[in-house]
């Protein structure tokens, strides 16, 4: 299903799509858009789907250790420029390079889709946020280009979910787990959902300019993500049983 990849530790398969594997999505959108629920739905409507992955660290440990080695010098670079950004960004950038064997992996059970909740663009979303990789011509900034030309091969579908502002903003308060701008004023709210659309918006244009990534937007403040499963799915499970 997959093929080795260039910089790939020996033994793991990675980064080259075949035709016959399953469909590759990701769900994404701001704080509050919904993203919870429809991974949580998509998964109970089909059998095929294998909503969400996260990565087993023992199995995975040759491959994370090979990595980390490979990322000394960005996480020196890093840790040079701001300390206390070192082990997020590392952490970002290991599950970046990880995931495509853990995506690997698990196609071979030959589901109709594998759909990831946090995954490759939420983490280059995070470090153009919060470290402007996206911006800077570091070792930090050459690893976000690879990655995102990576896996806008690999990515076959993404479901963009946004709402309003203000519809975010009461979401974010009145959910029951943390949020760093819960108790943030309406406008600080605003501002931190800002920075993530136009993150999320330039990695956006870069996968349409690949022209292999599907789009789907789903706005939540007019069609709740529970409603809007159907669609998704058919995006999703299209040539497959």
């Amino acid at each position: 299903m997959f093929v080795i990849g260039a910089g790939a530790p020996p033994g793991e398969r990675v980064a080259v799509k075949n035709p016959a594997a399953p469909v590759i999505a990701e769900l994404v959108g701001p704080a509050g858009a919904g993203k919870s629920a429809m991974l949580r739905r998509l998964g109970q409507r089909h059998t095929g789907i294998r909503a969400g992955l996260s990565i087993d660290r023992a199995r995975f440990l040759p491959a994370l250790t090979w990595y980390a080695l490979a990322l000394v010098p960005t996480g020196l670079e890093v840790l040079r420029d701001d300390w206390r950004s070192t082990w997020p960004v590392m952490l970002h950038l290991l599950r970046l390079r990880t995931l495509p064997a853990v995506v690997a992996r698990e196609a071979r059970t030959s589901p109709a889709a594998i759909v990831l909740d946090e995954g490759p663009l939420f983490s280059l979303a995070r470090l153009s946020v919060f470290n402007r990789a996206r911006e800077n011509r570091t070792r930090l900034g050459h690893a976000w280009e690879d990655q995102l030309g990576r896996w806008s091969k690999l990515l076959d579908v993404v479901v963009w979910l946004d709402a309003p502002d203000a519809v975010l903003a009461q979401r974010i308060r009145k959910r029951l787990k943390p949020h760093r701008v819960k108790d943030d004023s309406d406008e600080a709210i605003y501002e931190f959902l800002g920075q993530y659309r136009r993150a999320y918006g330039d990695i956006r244009a870069r996968l349409v300019s690949a022209g292999h990534t599907r789009i789907i937007d789903v706005d939540t403040s007019v069609m709740p993500a529970e409603q809007s499963v159907p669609m998704v799915l058919a995006a999703l499970t299209s040539g497959h049983g």
